[in-house]
């Protein structure tokens, strides 16, 4: 007789709404052709599921953080049934072994039932407190903005005005919702800290917004240039042009690859009104390092160009 791991698992009824799949998941390691996912509880949901179909071994839910690693995805590569996670689990039910959970791996694992050998066999492998996890993650990535993505951003940029850099002159904060946290969204880790940190202020914002297609290589003024002038990323496009531009956009600050800021708007002489970080709050001091962030007036001879960004819906 074939082992339990030699054969697909039983199924069953699908314990929850097939139309309530909370959202894609993608590991670091699948940048930059996919942006890495967020944080959430669906991965503790997925973690217990894939851990009662003895994928994802010992049971302790109280050490399981809710980040989509490389090795849930793709297991730990040491050839043990217990440690192969979602690929594993993708092998055993002759789905393509990416790692990733689309909604076909999505419906498979609210659909199949603990095999024979292993603790609560017969049993969904979807337990309750997993289910309860599945839609708490459909609300949260799923719900509607209550405003328009631009003006999200906006809405977010306005909140942090004045956050500066603990201690001064370290490129990063201690804040839950400043410099270091916007600087590790950038990377999808930790290797930005206390680096320049301007794009990825921008990053921070435009990830509230929910914008697609960010990543990385907004912590490089000369890489947001050179996407904007390909249309390729997040962005529709790159222009000198004012007319072209709107709320939530990036300008380019002080030459190619030096500063980045997003646009809040322009006044009746030509400047451009701009939300900063990693500035000064006027014109004496640094303009591309001044630890801060502010509002800003920029003149047209302290811009370079816009990085039109493509917001949801547009």
């Amino acid at each position: 007789m074939p082992e339990w791991y030699e054969k697909p698992y039983n199924g069953g009824p699908m314990v929850v709404d097939p139309t309530h799949f909370p959202r894609p998941l993608y590991p670091p390691d699948s940048a930059p052709e996919r942006v890495p996912s967020k944080d959430g509880p669906d991965v503790i949901a997925y973690k217990r599921t894939i851990c009662r179909l003895g994928r994802w071994e010992p049971w302790d839910p109280a050490k399981w953080d809710d980040s989509f690693s490389n090795t849930f995805s793709h297991g730990k590569g040491t050839g043990n049934v217990g440690d192969s996670g979602v690929a594993g689990f993708q092998r055993q039910m002759k789905l393509d072994p990416t790692g990733f959970v689309g909604s076909k791996t999505f419906n498979t694992l609210a659909s199949c039932r603990v095999p024979e050998g292993r603790p609560h066999a017969g049993e969904m492998a979807m337990d309750a407190e997993s289910v309860r996890m599945i839609e708490e993650a459909y609300k949260l990535f799923t719900a509607k903005p209550s405003k328009p993505p631009r003006e999200l951003a906006m809405q977010h940029m306005e909140g942090r005005v004045g956050y500066t850099e603990q201690p001064a002159d370290s490129n990063c904060d201690e804040r839950s919702d400043g410099i270091r946290t916007a600087q590790d969204h950038t990377a999808a880790g930790t290797w930005l800290r206390n680096q320049p940190w301007c794009g990825c202020w921008c990053y921070y914002a435009l990830e509230t917004a929910g914008v697609e297609r960010i990543d990385s290589h907004l912590a490089s003024v000369a890489q947001i240039e050179d996407y904007a002038r390909q249309g390729s990323k997040c962005y529709r496009g790159w222009t000198t042009d004012r007319s072209k531009v709107k709320n939530g956009d990036l300008a380019i600050i002080g030459g190619y690859g030096v500063h980045v800021e997003m646009v809040r708007g322009f006044d009746g002489g030509g400047n451009t009104l701009t939300h900063g970080g990693n500035t000064s709050s006027g014109t004496s001091g640094s303009q591309s390092n001044g630890g801060g962030a502010y509002k800003r007036v920029r003149y047209p001879s302290e811009v370079r160009g816009y990085a039109l960004v493509r917001y949801p819906g547009e």
